[in-house]
């Protein structure tokens, strides 16, 4: 009875994946030659149920039908493939809101504001920039909600390749002006896809991002109509209501409580105090979700240095306090085995 409860409130709180985009990722792994049935095996998913209309699959599911597809043709670049491979009209009325707005600017706007629709595990923020009050240029960085782990390549290499062949798709044109970032070094693979690409990929980058001249964002989509995109909000308002009216995730709960805190971070016990519960109930409920507190505190740390690093001039020791760290040499460590780099280099 319990196990059966605790997977009701995950299914509530944090809305699942659209079976459509569960599809498409296993069509593609059958293309390259793999036997995409054995990623339902032992799952209680099927393609049928994902073939239904507004299918969803759980997130837990979902994850690991992708970790066994990474797991048999990651090497083949599966992130690029997958956004190559997803169409404007496979988002539903977020797409069609998208197809619709006055402005390519407006359309990933209203990509941002839905994104909980289509992928509940992500977020956009918004920059101008790189330089320092440089507005020619916007920055849409993407963002974990929670730990993403062995799956983060993939989900930064779909998400912001996909956007900018979602734009090429606004006007079927060619983007110019246009890069994006990732954090990481660049794969095998990369040299095999590169030109495949329609954009350019920098690696070993800050933050993972996509960046366009605001030119590229003020062009008008060729299907652009006020009253279809008015009667699309409408659509995915009424879509975001049924989907986020049940209680908070607890796991995006906790996760918010530790952006809120501009220093330091709070132990199991110490979270679990401040939500009224037992430390063990919040350890329990958070499993429900897929998650655990300490792999939720690491992305939040690693969140606040790496932002800290490149909006502040604080000196290192600085931000080693206020993430938490009352030695540089461990905040040191623990940082290159988030990013890779220390972070003097990070800031470089």
């Amino acid at each position: 009875m319990k196990q059966g409860s605790s997977t009701t409130r995950r299914r509530q709180t944090l809305p699942g994946v659209p079976g459509v985009y569960v599809l498409l990722f296993c069509e593609l792994v059958k293309q390259l030659g793999y036997d995409e049935r054995s990623l339902f095996h032992g799952l209680e998913l099927d393609r049928a149920q994902l073939l239904a209309v507004d299918a969803r699959a759980s997130v837990t599911d979902a994850a690991q039908v992708l970790s066994r597809g990474l797991g048999l043709a990651g090497h083949e670049g599966l992130g690029f493939r997958f956004a190559a491979a997803l169409k404007v009209t496979l988002h539903g009325s977020v797409g069609l809101l998208a197809l619709s707005s006055p402005t390519v600017r407006e359309a990933l706007e209203a990509g941002t504001r839905y994104l909980g629709l289509r992928a509940p595990f992500l977020e956009f923020v918004w920059h101008t920039g790189p330089g320092e009050g440089d507005e020619s240029r916007v920055m849409l960085e993407v963002r974990e909600r929670f730990p993403l782990g062995r799956q983060h390549d993939f989900f930064m290499e779909a998400m912001l390749m996909g956007l900018v062949y979602m734009a090429q798709q606004l006007n079927e044109v060619a983007l110019q002006d246009v890069e994006i970032w990732l954090t990481g070094p660049p794969p095998l693979y990369y040299t095999t896809l590169a030109d495949t690409l329609p954009v350019v990929v920098r690696y070993h980058m800050p933050s993972c991002m996509v960046i366009a001249s605001v030119e590229v964002l003020d062009q008008k989509p060729r299907l652009a109509d006020p009253s279809i995109a008015a009667l699309a909000r409408e659509q995915c308002e009424a879509e975001y209501q049924k989907l986020f009216s049940a209680p908070e995730s607890l796991l995006l709960a906790v996760r918010q409580r530790l952006l809120d805190m501009e220093e330091g971070t709070l132990s199991l016990e110490q979270m679990a105090d401040r939500l009224h519960l037992s430390s063990r109930t919040l350890k329990r409920r958070l499993q429900d979700e897929g998650a655990n507190y300490r792999e939720i505190v690491e992305a939040v740390l690693r969140e606040r240095s790496t932002r800290l690093l490149m909006e502040t001039d604080l000196p290192v020791s600085e931000i080693a306090f206020r993430t938490g760290y009352n030695d540089v040499s461990n905040f040191t460590r623990a940082f290159k085995r988030w990013t890779g780099k220390t972070p003097r280099d990070f800031r470089r």
